[in-house]
């Protein structure tokens, strides 16, 4: 399912635009949840709460809150958030792709465009789609795909969570025990070797004495109480994953 939502002062643009996701939906055999919002501040609350959605319709002018003002909080929530901005005014094109939108949609031109650019959307998407794990904070959600967590682990000093990742480190404030629980939530790669510290076996080159070898050339000691688990665990992975045919 896809989640949309959508936020013009206008609910006649509203309702336009959830006539044709449902038109779209249907004749494409999927689903769309689309969430209408006449207030913008409401749709930043609800992000302030968590909630998340795959693409967002976001009107410029509305009298509550200038929409460029709310797309850079949304990015601030979500910095790889999929924005299509919805106006009347072309002078608007330059201040939005500076924010990095991914589409600029006239409302003269809603119906004769919509489905091109929900169906770009939804292209992008599905690219960027995979297990993936969040950070929230007061200030920012942050989305880590599972894939490019490499190994983490907790900082003796802070003792938050450090995600070592294919783009650099990451911190959480979860405790790594926690973090870990969540993550075998949506992803099975994932075990410890160690009290405080977890890897992602897809990154596992070898095991070499007491140390477990990566990819990015870090190696890490492994517990003497938690070696036979991880080489069982790691086993069982490379049997599925690598050896299978």
């Amino acid at each position: 399912m896809y989640k949309i939502a959508i936020c013009d002062d206008k609910k006649t643009i509203l309702n336009t635009i959830h006539e044709l996701c449902n038109l779209y939906a249907e004749r494409n055999n999927i689903n769309i949840a689309d969430f209408s919002y006449t207030n913008p501040k409401r749709l930043l609350s609800d992000l302030e709460d968590h909630k998340y959605y795959d693409l967002y319709f976001i009107d410029i002018e509305m009298p509550q809150m200038n929409g460029l003002d709310v797309i850079k909080s949304i990015k601030q929530f979500y910095p790889d958030a999929l924005v299509i901005v919805l106006t009347s005014y072309a002078h608007y094109a330059i201040e939005a792709i500076e924010l990095d939108v991914f589409r600029y949609l006239v409302k003269n031109r809603l119906s004769k465009s919509f489905d091109d650019y929900i169906q770009a959307a939804i292209n992008r998407l599905n690219t960027q789609s995979g297990e993936c794990y969040f950070i929230n904070s007061p200030r920012k959600k942050i989305k880590i795909f599972c894939k490019d967590i490499i190994y983490s682990y907790k900082d003796k000093e802070t003792k938050v969570t450090i995600f070592c990742t294919k783009g650099g480190e990451i911190r959480e404030r979860k405790p790594i025990k926690q973090v870990w629980n969540d993550l075998k939530q949506i992803s099975e790669n994932f075990v410890f070797v160690e009290r405080g510290c977890f890897v992602n076996m897809f990154y596992v080159s070898g095991i070499s004495k007491n140390e477990v070898l990566l990819e990015n050339g870090t190696s890490i000691r492994i517990g003497i109480r938690y070696a036979e688990n991880f080489k069982k665990e790691l086993e069982n992975f490379w049997r599925k994953h690598i050896w299978s045919d």
